[in-house]
């Protein structure tokens, strides 16, 4: 059994308590990632809301990851492993 893993990190000038049961390092990570896009979004859009920041940030890292899985099927079907 996995141990849960609890970090507090700061989004967006708020902070939040994140809990998962993966490793320390992914969390910090993941979060280090979602405060990079909200800040990018903050500098093209200064006057939208923290909920529409994270909005967009979520749907970017969502296209983002679903491009990657798209092109991860298509390296294992040229390779012949996936059926």
């Amino acid at each position: 059994m996995q141990k849960e893993t609890v970090i507090q990190v700061e989004l967006d000038g708020q902070t939040y308590v994140l809990r998962g049961s993966g490793d320390e390092e992914i969390l910090h990570s993941s979060a280090t990632l979602v405060a990079q896009k909200i800040a990018a979004i903050r500098v093209r859009c200064p006057n939208y809301s923290t909920t529409r920041a994270a909005m967009l940030a979520a749907l970017q890292i969502a296209e983002e990851m679903l491009v990657l899985k798209e092109e991860y099927r298509d390296m294992l079907n040229a390779a012949d492993i996936f059926p």
